[in-house]
C-alpha cells in the first residue's frame, strides 16, 4: 500500500532585514529646514528573521493569533500591531503561524523597531502570493509597518540597504528639487564593530519623545556645517574609498549631530560611559567612531576585516571588565545588491 500523496504543497517564506548605523540627525526644531534628515549605513549584523509556512490546501483555515507561542513578549507585541494594522486594512487573516527565528536586542540605536516592523509588514503581504517564485518586494506594503515618522533612513535601508542620505523635511528650503532619500554605494571592505553596555537600554516612546521635545525648542545652530560636511567630505570621501576622509567626516558629523541633544544631558554624548568609549577608540587611531542614533550602541569604522578583528582583540579585556558587551563584534555594509531583506 502506497502512502498518500499529499496533493497541495506549502511554500516557505522567509525575511531577513538587518541593522540601521544611524550617524546623527541633522535637525529636530519642527520649523527648521531639513528636520529629521541625517545620514545612516545599513550593516549586516545584528538581524531579524521571521519565516512562515503556508499550505496551498484550500480546506485549511487561518489563524487569529499567529504569534501566539512566542516568548519574547516585547517582539510579540510589536508584531501584533503591525499585524492589526495589516488586518485592518486588508480585511484578511495569516494563514499560518509565524516564526520568530532572531530579533536583536531592542532600543540600542540600530533601528531594531523599524526593521522588525517593515519585515513583519513585509512577510504578511508576501504570504498571500501563492507564486514561490516572486521575491520581489513591494515598497507599498511597508505602509502596515507604521514606521518612518520622523526619519526616513531606516524604510529605505530596509528596501535598498547602502549608505542613506535622508535629506528631511524640505519644505522651508528655498529651490530644492528632487527626492528627499538617496541611496549611496559603500565600500565592501570597510568593517563596523559595533559595542554598547550591557545593562543600558536608550530612550524610548514618551521618555524619547519628552527630550525630543525639550531639544527642538530651538534651531540646530551646526545645521550648515553638518550639511558641508555630507556634502563635501563624507560622501566624495566614501565614493572613491578614501577611508581616513570618511572616518574623519563619519566622527566630526556625529559629534556636532550629539550637540542637538546636549541641553537633556550636558553633552554631546549620551553618557560618560559613551564618551569614555569614543574617546578610547579614537586613542587607539580610529576616526570613524561614535554612538548610533544617539546611543547607547557605540561604533567604530574599521578599513578591512582584519583592522576590525585587531580592535575586537585590543578592547576586549577592557570591554569585559566595564561591563560592556559587543551587538556585534564584526559588521559588514549591506550593500543594496546584497539583497539586504531577503524574502523567499
Amino acid at each position: 500500500m502506497h502512502p498518500q500523496v499529499n496533493p497541495y504543497p506549502s511554500i516557505d517564506y522567509r525575511i531577513e532585514a538587518f541593522s540601521r548605523l544611524h550617524f546623527g540627525l541633522l535637525e529636530i526644531h519642527p520649523q527648521a529646514p531639513y528636520c529629521f534628515g541625517g545620514i545612516g549605513l545599513m550593516v549586516d549584523k545584528p538581524s531579524v528573521r521571521l519565516g512562515l509556512t503556508r499550505s496551498l490546501d484550500p480546506t485549511l483555515g487561518s489563524i487569529q493569533n499567529p504569534c501566539l507561542d512566542w516568548t519574547d513578549a516585547h517582539w510579540k507585541e510589536r508584531f501584533l500591531r503591525v499585524y492589526g494594522k495589516w488586518q485592518s486594512r486588508t480585511g484578511r487573516v495569516c494563514p499560518s503561524p509565524v516564526e520568530l527565528e532572531f530579533a536583536p536586542l531592542p532600543h540600542v540605536g540600530l533601528g531594531s523597531g523599524t526593521q522588525f516592523a517593515c519585515a513583519a509588514a513585509a512577510l504578511l503581504n508576501r504570504s498571500m502570493d501563492s507564486n514561490p517564485n516572486n521575491g520581489h518586494l513591494d515598497e507599498t506594503w511597508l505602509i502596515d509597518s507604521g514606521r518612518g515618522l520622523r526619519s526616513h533612513i531606516g524604510l529605505h535601508g530596509f528596501l535598498h540597504g547602502g549608505l542613506i542620505l535622508d535629506r528631511g523635511d524640505l519644505r522651508a528650503v528655498r529651490g530644492t528639487q528632487g527626492d528627499r532619500t538617496a541611496v549611496h554605494s559603500f565600500p565592501r571592505q570597510w568593517r563596523v564593530v559595533l559595542l554598547h553596555e550591557s545593562n543600558y537600554q536608550g530612550d524610548f516612546g514618551e521618555s524619547e519623545q519628552a527630550i525630543f521635545d525639550r531639544c527642538s525648542e530651538r534651531p540646530n545652530p551646526n545645521l550648515r556645517r553638518m550639511l558641508e560636511l555630507i556634502e563635501e567630505q563624507i560622501l566624495p570621501s566614501v565614493s572613491r574609498v578614501d577611508y581616513q576622509g570618511a572616518c574623519e567626516g563619519f566622527g566630526r558629523y556625529g559629534e556636532l549631530a550629539g550637540e542637538i541633544f546636549r541641553p537633556a544631558v550636558g553633552d554631546a554624548y549620551r553618557s560618560s560611559r559613551i564618551r569614555f568609549w569614543v574617546d578610547r577608540l579614537r586613542g587607539l587611531g580610529f576616526q570613524g567612531v561614535g554612538q548610533s542614533s544617539w546611543g547607547p550602541v557605540v561604533f567604530a569604522i574599521a578599513r578591512d576585516e582584519q583592522q576590525a578583528a585587531w580592535l575586537v582583540k585590543t578592547i576586549g579585556r577592557d570591554m569585559h571588565s566595564s561591563g560592556w558587551t559587543y551587538v556585534a563584534q564584526v559588521a559588514g555594509p549591506a550593500l543594496m545588491e546584497s539583497g539586504l531583506s531577503r524574502i523567499g
